[in-house]
């Protein structure tokens, strides 16, 4: 899921801007002499001739066991498992989501609940996390199977990262204008299943349990603001009109929803489904819609104190924390610096290679601003790139989606698309939501869809799954492996897919990676360097101009929602650095498809953890 008000960088200014890269000839330089080392240190093993050996799996190494080790993986294997289960079990909508029949994994029936805001803050959480870490470490990591090993890899790091941001619980707002709760709670209460008739009981006990549940976040959130934590005074606005439009629709979005889901359920009695919806008016009015003008009068008790103005690292411990929420949200292990310099670099590239395109074809502007897609229509666009997508990737396993567009209500709280992560044990449960609203009408749709279906989420989602994962790999979220591969599939593949010249193409690439690299820089500008407003608009100006609307949004949002958009930019950027890499090892034998293949098999997790799979990954290409 993702919204994204993009301001397009005015690409004219990238023809002047390359006067000012200087910097640009050394980082070719640096990045020409990592290169050539690297060539060197692969020659004895490449033959620029050799076309390699890709048909093996990724989970399997080829060794055997004794019984021991065998009684060690078992015992990995009831460790996971149980895991698995306490996770899975905490709350109703958690299981509902992620399984459509839990008795298969384990878990029994439990009662419908939202669950508890976490009690375990601080050192509470850390004692639970490092309790998990010391089980993990006493297994025997060489006797663990290729693929338990990689389930080791995963969990530990992201049990050290969770364990790093253990010790601020006070950083994150759960009404954030983008992200929070209030848009999420229709979403829930719209594609919530009826698979049986205990499935409409717990959806009836959920709403009617929705009031205590937000209750419990608007306390949180007084709390927040009594020790000085708060959304931006234009955040709050934000966030109190989204409730407001919720509250005031009439009839609510969500009762012709849930009376569809009764008519199509199909063994109800009248009597039953008079009975259900008497209950879910009743739910409606005394619960759910009390409850949003519950969030509606915290946060303007709220908004009566004095706001957040200033980024994380003006706060004690704020560095640490963006620290932790970059590694969490991007699972990149590089230092917030290092990323800094990527996005500079990359900038350079950009700026250089757009130059480049304009001199070629001066009308190359005009173009882009008066091109129109072949279709508006998302339904065909998914056809079109189901089809052109086999030129660099594996064949789609599933073309079965539902596509749904945000009800008129809901538009202002909801991303311009969203994809909805199916069930492990039924991949073909996919759904993608279009928002028309009129804030995002300018926006082009076609790189969305690619975006949000193929070969972004839904194709990454379902190819993984046709794979059989062990069902441990759903439990953990990695935006930054999700979140990459669906905008480096947008930036890189989206333009051409859509027809467009190669050089179009390739402009429109650059134009989007520099308008992210941008964002990007802000959000680390001002939430880990201290950058304040005139900062922010200062270094704006060098590329949108003197835009005071523009630079007071970008600059709230990074304050409200750190690192929203570096899960995107940085996973584009690590899967960038990791074609790089194989392309410069495998050389002549490089498989752009295969590379895929190998990312798509690898699965959600870090990138550390990734680059290290690649590396065996190659060598065993070369070896075979």
């Amino acid at each position: 899921m993702r919204k994204c008000k993009q301001i397009i960088a005015i690409l004219l200014v990238l023809i002047i801007s390359v006067t000012g890269c200087a910097d640009n000839s050394r980082n070719q330089q640096k990045s020409q002499s990592t290169r050539t080392e690297a060539t060197k240190k692969n020659e004895t093993k490449k033959d620029k001739n050799k076309k390699y050996n890709y048909d093996f799996s990724i989970y399997e190494d080829g060794r055997t066991f004794s019984d021991e080790q065998l009684s060690e993986q078992s015992e990995f294997e009831t460790f996971l498992h149980e895991i698995f289960v306490e996770e899975m079990s905490q709350n109703t909508i958690t299981t509902h989501f992620s399984i459509e029949h839990p008795e298969n994994y384990g878990i029994e029936d439990f009662e419908a609940t939202w669950g508890e805001i976490s009690d375990l803050v601080g050192d509470e959480a850390a004692t639970e996390i490092n309790g998990i870490l010391d089980a993990l470490v006493e297994f025997d990591y060489d006797a663990l199977t290729y693929e338990q090993q990689l389930m080791y890899d995963i969990l530990k790091g992201y049990l050290e990262t969770e364990l790093a941001g253990s010790e601020y619980p006070l950083f994150d707002s759960a009404f954030s204008p983008i992200s929070g709760l209030q848009g999420e709670l229709p979403i829930i209460f719209s594609e919530y299943d009826f698979l049986s008739k205990d499935d409409i009981d717990d959806y009836i006990t959920l709403l009617n349990a929705s009031y205590n549940y937000i209750e419990q976040l608007c306390d949180y959130e007084v709390y927040r603001m009594e020790q000085g934590y708060t959304l931006t005074e234009e955040s709050l606005d934000d966030v109190i009109a989204q409730c407001k439009e919720f509250v005031e629709e009439e009839p609510n979005c969500l009762r012709p929803v849930f009376e569809e889901k009764l008519n199509q359920f199909g063994s109800l009695t009248e009597e039953e489904k008079s009975q259900y919806m008497t209950a879910f008016d009743n739910g409606m009015s005394e619960t759910l819609l009390p409850a949003y003008n519950l969030i509606i009068d915290t946060l303007t008790q709220i908004k009566e104190q004095e706001q957040s103005e200033h980024g994380l690292c003006n706060y004690e411990n704020g560095s640490e924390y963006y620290e932790y929420l970059v590694r969490h949200n991007t699972g990149s292990a590089r230092t917030v610096d290092e990323l800094y310099q990527m996005m500079e670099e990359e900038i350079d590239r950009c700026s250089m290679g757009i130059s480049t395109l304009f001199i070629a074809n001066s009308n190359l502007y005009e173009d882009m601003m008066n091109y129109e897609y072949s279709t508006d229509d998302p339904e065909e666009m998914l056809e079109i790139l189901i089809s052109a997508l086999e030129e660099d990737f594996p064949s789609a396993v599933n073309d079965e989606y539902t596509l749904n567009y945000v009800p008129e209500s809901l538009e202002s709280m909801m991303s311009p698309a969203f994809y909805l992560v199916p069930p492990i044990d039924n991949p073909k449960r996919n759904v993608i939501y279009i928002n028309q609203s009129e804030e995002y009408a300018a926006m082009e749709l076609f790189p969305t869809v690619a975006h949000e279906g193929f070969p972004g989420h839904m194709y990454q989602m379902n190819y993984f799954y046709s794979l059989e994962p062990h069902y441990f790999r759903s439990l953990l979220s990695f935006n930054g492996y999700s979140e990459g591969w669906a905008q480096y599939i947008e930036t890189c593949y989206s333009y051409q897919y859509a027809g467009m010249s190669s050089s179009f193409a390739k402009a429109s690439e650059y134009n989007a990676s520099f308008s992210f690299a941008l964002y990007c820089m802000v959000d680390i500008g001002v939430n880990y360097y201290g950058w304040d407003y005139e900062d922010t608009a200062e270094f704006l100006s060098q590329y949108i101009g003197e835009n005071e609307e523009a630079v007071a949004e970008i600059y709230n949002t990074m304050i409200d929602e750190p690192t929203v958009y570096l899960r995107y930019y940085v996973g584009y950027l690590e899967i960038l650095s990791l074609r790089e890499e194989a392309e410069e090892i495998l050389d002549s034998g490089f498989d752009i498809r295969e590379f895929h293949r190998f990312l798509l098999e690898i699965g959600p997790c870090q990138y550390d953890v990734i680059e290290n799979r690649m590396e065996s990954w190659m060598d065993r290409v070369m070896a075979e």
